[in-house]
């Protein structure tokens, strides 16, 4: 994370051109100067000029962020506004605190270790539909598969690991998961500005990886996958020296080593990429190689899209603090979706499925939302 100077550099490296609006989801929907980069960078600004006020105003903006980069990825002046937003909102909470949301969710990962408060046996509440033994919990193995908190404990997305084992069953691999010692990746804490806070968990989730034996780790979370590739080798000393896959990746291998046989299909979908798979880890081409791969299946990109795509509302812990402005978000990009002539959202992020149903109830959209790996188990043979 840069420092205070760096981004008082950063912040005056703005020229307010404008050229963000275009790209912000936020601005799209609300049309409010404090929602989109340069009217947080003049903010940020202004705090840094007043040593640190830390209005509550100013922090409400802060935290509105969807941290989703695509304001990042099209500043003509090069800004990293993610990492001035993220380290306004470490001086805020070192200031004043975290907020009510923020602090609830920090609480509950150093005492549970999941998001939610459940109780650590409800990671394994998802395995109940499932065929007996079909899913190993614990032991040694050769890919160990990180489930996530979302996908382990929201009933809602518990078709998302439960699709993905079935795929990796069919694909005839060793494969195993945590299970209840699994804890959050942490990540609801780094981009909250939090980040010591997550060092103590981080270690815990490594020290499981240790104790499995995998030389693979997979996670059908891209939020999860960023943080181990991206955040962890720069917070500990100790990374496991193993490969790290996002489900799309690895699907797109099992299904190019011939592990997977896929069935005609005749529909037409939209691939929508997740922030953090896509702009922070540059994963665009395997979701689309699957989608390809299966015959009969017509992919129509929407308007924003691989780089420049916009945010379903989930990211940047934004439902914690202001869950009707990721309702529009939502909305929003649904629409976009509607557009592109799509019948099936897909998308390779639980969350990003979770919010943009949602959205599309909300907005009574006759369009399906569905994780990857349940598109591709509907198409296997």
């Amino acid at each position: 994370m840069i420092s205070t100077p760096e981004i008082s550099k950063n912040v005056m490296k703005c020229t307010r051109c404008g050229n963000c609006q275009y790209y912000c989801p936020s601005y799209a929907v609300s049309r409010l100067e404090s929602h989109v980069a340069r009217g947080r960078l003049q903010l940020i600004k202004k705090n840094l000029a007043v040593g640190a006020d830390f209005s509550d105003t100013y922090v409400k903006r802060i935290d509105q962020c969807l941290l989703c980069g695509n304001c990042s990825q099209n500043c003509p002046a090069g800004i990293d506004i993610e990492d001035v937003v993220q380290h306004a909102r470490g001086l805020s909470v070192a200031q004043k605190g975290p907020s009510k949301g923020l602090a609830l969710t920090a609480g509950n990962i150093a005492g549970v270790g999941n998001i939610t408060g459940d109780i650590r046996e409800n990671r394994l509440l998802w395995l109940e539909n499932m065929e007996p033994g079909s899913v190993r919990v614990g032991g040694q193995a050769e890919y160990l598969y990180f489930a996530g908190c979302v996908s382990t404990l929201y009933p809602s997305s518990y078709s998302v690991p439960q699709t993905f084992s079935k795929l990796l069953n069919k694909a005839g691999l060793d494969w195993a998961v945590i299970g209840e010692r699994e804890n959050c990746c942490s990540y609801p804490l780094m981009i909250g500005g939090m980040m010591d806070s997550a060092v103590s968990t981080i270690e815990q989730n490594i020290a499981e990886v240790y104790k499995s034996g995998a030389r693979s780790l997979i996670t059908t979370c891209p939020s999860c996958y960023h943080a181990w590739t991206e955040i962890y080798p720069l917070v500990v000393d100790n990374m496991p020296d193993i490969e790290i896959y996002h489900s799309a990746q690895f699907i797109d291998r099992l299904i190019r080593e011939g592990s997977l046989r896929l069935k005609e299909m005749d529909c037409t979908v939209t691939f929508h990429d997740s922030c953090d798979l896509g702009r922070k880890s540059g994963v665009f081409d395997e979701p689309r190689s699957i989608l390809r791969a299966i015959q009969g299946v017509r992919l129509s990109e929407m308007k924003f899209s691989r780089e420049n795509a916009f945010c379903c509302g989930g990211g940047g812990n934004l439902e914690m603090h202001d869950t009707a402005l990721s309702v529009e978000i939502a909305k929003l990009r649904v629409r976009q979706a509607q557009d592109a002539g799509a019948d099936i959202i897909i998308t390779s992020c639980q969350q990003c499925k979770r919010t943009l149903t949602g959205g599309a109830r909300q907005a009574r959209a006759r369009v399906k939302v569905m994780d990857i790996s349940e598109f591709v188990l509907s198409a296997a043979e």
